[in-house]
């Protein structure tokens, strides 16, 4: 800041720069909106997995979760499972009570309780969440600090002052 005859005159230093910073903004904006929720994607896919019911453990490594995209103005990431029983087994209300379980011709007396099976009852918990019904509903709705954090972070690397 400088003065000359009584007038004030600001010089603004690295305006070439800042106006190269702009120029690039959106490209480096784009990178980490597709780089944040590619990674929130696999977050969401590790807790679905941790969440979903056990029994033969198909269900649970059917679940993928794909790298985020750009079309437009929109940014998506898409995952779940290709198994038929993938959907039932996460809408489906849970059956109360106590029932045997029937494979293969053999009987396991007792296996589900309040509509979980064993195997899915010795889970452990993910993120305070438990494991059954719901699963991909409940990664999403564990990791909302998660996505809001993503959210900062890719807000902070567009203007320069957060991490790659």
């Amino acid at each position: 800041m400088a003065s000359k005859d009584g007038f004030l005159s600001l010089e603004w230093e690295g305006l070439e720069e800042l106006i190269d910073q702009f120029e690039h903004m959106g490209d480096k904006f784009e990178e980490a909106l597709v780089d944040g929720y590619t990674e929130y994607g696999l977050l969401v896919e590790e807790g679905s997995r941790a969440l979903a019911g056990y029994d033969t453990g198909d269900l649970e490594q059917s679940i993928t979760f794909d790298r985020a995209e750009l079309n437009g103005d929109t940014v998506t990431v898409e995952g779940g499972s290709n198994l038929s029983y993938a959907l039932r087994r996460h809408e489906e209300p849970y059956r109360m009570g106590v029932h045997d379980k029937y494979d293969n011709g053999s009987l396991f007396p007792n296996y589900y309780v309040g509509g979980r099976g064993r195997a899915t009852a010795r889970k452990p918990t993910w993120m305070g969440m438990r494991p059954g019904r719901k699963f991909m509903e409940n990664a999403i709705l564990a990791t909302e600090t998660n996505y809001n954090d993503m959210l900062q972070r890719i807000m902070d690397i567009t203007l320069g002052g957060g991490r790659k």
